[in-house]
């Protein structure tokens, strides 16, 4: 009977070799082009053992089954995620949730290219498609969003994951050596989320003051989103109306923009041409997209360059204003995060969405929410 090279006692004996290795990152540079060999041969072994128990006959625990692939995939201690040819996530584990700030339960379906630096995400799909074809494993180095300083190397296998119709691919990343004694990223901390939390409330309480006290209604508005902009993201896009006709009233970017005309073209865009923003408004219900790599999520600039590629944004959060019956939606919020920048959080989500009901409360009083009645 085919069964496993690994049992879990196994993948444990394996978790425990990859911790040494994982602590000999002290030792001499001299020494880490051994210590590299000994990894990416624990990597070799780790993805042999995932491919038999992938191609192994699924038996019940009573009949001597297997070490199962979705258990033996969960306790590699490296971060390992399973794509298909166009790098988008079939899923991922503990270590690589923890590596890439991506949740589990949001990665399915996402695009894994998205956490790469753009000059590297041509180079993952091309060889994850050339993977998925049979063209042969691969390596290369490549660096994340969140950790621009942190190079990886990305080793791509083809994979017969169990209950899919086609091979997958099958990445792990492996930390590059570093010099002795350097720093390592940790999690945030709860402290840290306690001063954030701080700093965001301090946020709303600079939003409420500025729509209290600005010469107009309409400069109010336009003052807080650039408060919004300043707090939470790179560029604040603030658009007010019905669904059918809103119009963009502010557009907030970086103090010092590459792209100097950018502003304009995003002030310029009608709302409409948005389609996450004609999303939010027609539905009334916030996209959070921690990872976006669809170039047509902010429409196109008045030359047909979209403009998700001008402002090189790699995340997003738009939220609808809400008046106070609930129901009837006034316009969208839409902030974005470009670079390096982390997505954003769920509280920062939380507190656009309150700062958005305060926008509304002003669009509302004062009729800055098209024609006819609020």
């Amino acid at each position: 009977m085919s069964r496993s090279p690994e049992s879990e006692s196994g993948v444990e004996t394996l978790a425990a070799r990859l911790r040494e290795l994982r602590a000999a990152r002290a030792h001499p540079p001299s020494e880490y082009p051994v210590l590299l060999d000994a990894a990416l041969a624990e990597l070799d072994h780790a993805v042999e053992a995932l491919r038999h128990t992938a191609q192994a006959p699924a038996l019940t625990p009573g009949g001597g089954a297997a070490y199962p692939f979705k258990a033996i995939f969960e306790h590699l201690p490296w971060p390992v995620i399973l794509t298909d040819e166009q790098t988008s996530v079939r899923r991922l584990n503990t270590a690589a949730a923890e590596l890439t700030g991506l949740p589990q339960a949001y990665a399915a379906g996402r695009p894994l290219a998205a956490l790469l630096r753009p000059a590297d995400r041509a180079a993952l799909r091309a060889h994850t498609a050339a993977v998925a074809r049979g063209d042969g494993d691969r390596s290369l180095p490549v660096r994340l969003q969140r950790l621009p300083d942190g190079p990886l190397y990305a080793t791509l296998t083809a994979v017969e994951a169990p209950g899919e119709r086609s091979p997958d691919v099958l990445l792990m990343f492996t930390p590059m050596p570093r010099p002795a004694g350097a720093e390592h990223p940790e999690p945030r901390s709860d402290p840290a989320t306690v001063v954030r939390q701080a700093e965001l409330t301090a946020l709303l309480d600079r939003t409420a003051r500025a729509l209290l006290g600005g010469p107009s209604p309409s400069s109010a508005l336009g003052a807080a989103a650039g408060l919004l902009r300043d707090g939470l993201a790179d560029w604040a896009l603030l658009d007010l109306g019905p669904p059918a006709g809103p119009v963009r009233v502010a557009a907030h970017g970086p103090t010092a923009p590459e792209d100097t005309a950018l502003e304009k073209a995003f002030l310029r865009q009608d709302p409409r041409d948005c389609p996450v923003a004609v999303g939010v408004m027609e539905s009334g219900a916030a996209a959070v997209e921690l990872l976006t790599d669809d170039p047509e999520r902010l429409g196109s600039d008045e030359e047909g360059t979209p403009l998700m590629v001008r402002a090189e944004v790699t995340s997003l959060l738009s939220v609808p204003l809400t008046a106070p019956d609930g129901t009837t939606v006034l316009g969208a919020l839409t902030l974005l995060r470009a670079g390096a920048g982390p997505p954003f959080s769920l509280l920062e989500a939380g507190t656009a969405e309150i700062a958005a009901g305060h926008l509304a409360l002003v669009a509302e009083r004062d009729g800055l929410c098209g024609p006819g009645p609020c």
